[in-house]
């Protein structure tokens, strides 16, 4: 079957050349291209696109429209977002575009806003039968907890990104600093973030759970149904996002995540993190339902998910997008470099 020309659009596409380059070769040979957009020029995301435009904020009131000009100009067939803040703004607008012949490829608006709330991923877990860590947005009922159990409490924004306000404690003096600490770089961080309810308490406190660290691609069709769950094994992390990884087979972790893959029905792919503690149990820590950081670790572990959506977009759902896909790989990130400016070649 011949691939009707499917063009990419990926929003807030920031550092992620890597991205652009793996949907660049799903279309090789397709005539499809891929576009990037961004609210800041200067980033190699943009410049590794075939053609890319600057855009506004997503907090703009004119952000949706560009976009929605840009899909079609562009004749954009899949829109994915590729940050926390700009995929809500999409979501609501969803029937705009497709109004002009563009999926959005994502969650509908009240997941993105129940994934990006910790407190309201813990709750939503808890319905379904997935195991998290014990969770308050109480300092009282925190202090009580680490009093009873006697172990670590993790400290951090409800509403954040990274590892920004995030913090382990000990005591519960200590738990009383990180949590107004937080507090105040949350609401800093807030601030200058419309999709922040500041009227809600903006910091959570979760039982610090030990164990081992894994990563779950969760891999929804474009119909929403389930399809795979990719485990990786965390061997390093950066910055908050998983430095170096290998692909593991841990049915426990996979048939959790297949759970959130039926509850959430997203479209594409859902980044979670779990952690596996003595008794065997995988508790679900986070949940980003888009392209994460991770990716790349399942991407070069044979599951490339990249061309599965440009599959199911043409009506191909033969499985060959993880037919390679092995455990046991062992993957680390490099750094590298693109040129974006000289002043001998504009």
């Amino acid at each position: 079957m011949s691939m009707r020309e499917t063009n990419i659009l990926l929003t807030a596409v920031g550092r992620r050349a890597y991205l652009v380059e793996y949907f660049k070769e799903a279309l090789r040979g397709t005539g499809g291209k891929v576009y990037a957009a961004n609210c800041v020029r200067d980033t190699t995301g943009l410049l590794a696109a075939d053609d890319f435009e600057i855009v506004p904020k997503s907090a703009d009131p004119g952000y949706v429209d560009s976009l929605v000009e840009l899909c079609r100009r562009w004749r954009i067939a899949l829109l994915f977002s590729l940050h926390d803040w700009d995929a809500p703004v999409i979501a609501r607008n969803r029937e705009r575009f497709l109004a002009v012949g563009t999926t959005p490829v994502m969650g509908d608006a009240r997941l993105l806003s129940t994934c990006l709330d910790k407190y309201s991923t813990a709750s939503a877990m808890e319905e379904i039968g997935v195991a998290v860590p014990w969770t308050t947005l109480s300092l009282s009922d925190a202090a009580a907890k680490m009093s009873e159990l006697r172990c670590p409490m993790i400290v951090k924004p409800r509403w954040g990104q990274g590892s920004l306000g995030l913090f382990k404690v000990y005591s519960e003096k200590e738990l009383e600093w990180a949590f107004n600490l937080s507090d105040v770089l949350a609401r800093r961080f807030a601030a200058n973030c419309p999709e922040i309810d500041v009227s809600q308490p903006q910091v959570v406190v979760q039982q610090f759970i030990s164990g081992e660290e894994y990563g779950c691609d969760i891999v929804n069709g474009l119909d929403g149904q389930f399809r795979r769950a990719f485990v990786k094994h965390k061997l390093g992390m950066r910055a908050g996002e998983t430095d170096a990884a290998e692909s593991a087979d841990v049915p426990s972790i996979a048939a959790a995540a297949e759970k959130v893959g039926r509850w959430s029905r997203h479209l594409g792919c859902m980044d979670s993190d779990w952690i596996v503690g003595d008794d065997g149990v995988p508790c679900l820590v986070e949940l980003n339902p888009r392209f994460g950081g991770g990716y790349p670790f399942t991407h070069l572990s044979g599951a490339n998910v990249v061309k599965a959506c440009v599959d199911w977009a043409n009506g191909v759902d033969d499985g060959s997008w993880c037919e390679d896909y092995r455990v046991g790989v062992k993957i680390g990130k490099e750094i590298g470099l693109r040129v974006y400016g000289d002043s001998r070649n504009t």
